[in-house]
């Protein structure tokens, strides 16, 4: 694994295909061992906020408040994106938000409002927009259905506020979290709802990881996380040395994960701790990928 050049700020899982995203708003494509799959693009003005991978394509989401536009656009893994036409283009001209895109790009679309919380299931893709209501579309981005955003009384007073951190399809449907602790599990049919719930947090969530035998990962902003075997289940907190930046579930209901200047895991409910001398932001094909754009060894890998 080669360095990225970069300084990388997450990456958008798939398979076989993941995309990491830079700070400076750098796209790269990489396969599970995280080898560069193409060349480095700068599709959006700026970091795109929100992105997901999903049958063969990567769905991104971008926004700038100080011009007040945003947009979304899927491209195909199999193809090179290039470079957009930058901020100044739009700065300038005033033109639409989409039109800063590559035209490699399958399709594009103004959003009104900030997107967020951007997931894809067999080509469809799910979003929030803040304050205005939860989306879904289809591979072509016709809209199949769209509900209000989602309401949590217990949490009125941040509703102005309250943004969806991430929307994590699941066999039980399509699970909404909101930054606050807000929880709404919808229909992926028609997305209704089918349950909601609140969470008592000691900081706001800035992800969530889901796996099917290990449950929910939540990750919170500095140095608390949170584990749940279900949706309705009892919340258990863990206590680390600073902010978990990815997890993924392990053999036997357990988890591994990075974040700031550590690595760790829980086995069989017993929580271990090791230092690292960089950011872990990322865990791929069994190495992690650091803030500098470096891979290295997990210091629990098997």
């Amino acid at each position: 694994m080669q360095e990225l050049g970069f300084n990388p700020t997450r990456v958008d899982k798939g398979d076989p295909v993941s995309v990491i995203i830079g700070s400076m708003g750098e796209i790269l494509k990489v396969d599970l061992e995280g080898r560069a799959v193409g060349k480095i693009s700068f599709p959006f003005p700026t970091q795109p906020s929100f992105g997901a991978v999903s049958s063969g394509r990567w769905i991104g989401a971008w926004v700038d408040r100080g011009l007040k536009k945003a947009c979304m656009g899927a491209i195909s893994l199999e193809s090179e994106s290039g470079d957009g036409r930058g901020r100044d283009f739009l700065r300038t001209w005033n033109n639409s938000a989409s039109e800063v895109l590559p035209d490699s790009y399958l399709w594009t679309r103004d959003i009104e409002g900030e997107p967020m919380g951007v997931s894809s299931k067999s080509g469809k893709v799910t979003f929030g927009v803040l304050n205005t209501g939860i989306y879904m579309v289809d591979e072509d981005a016709s809209e199949i259905w769209r509900v209000p955003y989602p309401q949590w009384p217990e949490l009125q007073e941040f509703s102005n506020v309250d943004s969806i951190v991430d929307i994590v399809h699941t066999p039980e449907g399509i699970t909404i979290w909101s930054e606050s602790g807000g929880i709404s599990l919808v229909s992926e049919h028609d997305g209704n709802t089918l349950m909601s719930r609140t969470l008592r947090l000691p900081e706001r969530i800035i992800g969530v990881r889901h796996d099917v035998e290990s449950g929910w990962m939540i990750m919170m902003s500095g140095r608390y996380a949170g584990m749940m075997k279900s949706l309705d289940s009892e919340l258990e907190i863990l206590k680390l040395p600073g902010p978990m930046m990815d997890s993924i579930g392990t053999s036997g209901g357990n988890w591994i994960w990075t974040g700031w200047r550590h690595d760790g895991k829980v086995e069989n409910g017993a929580i271990e701790i090791q230092e690292r001398g960089d950011i872990g932001i990322s865990i791929l094909g069994g190495k992690v990928l650091t803030n500098s754009g470096c891979w290295s060894s997990h210091s629990f890998s098997e």
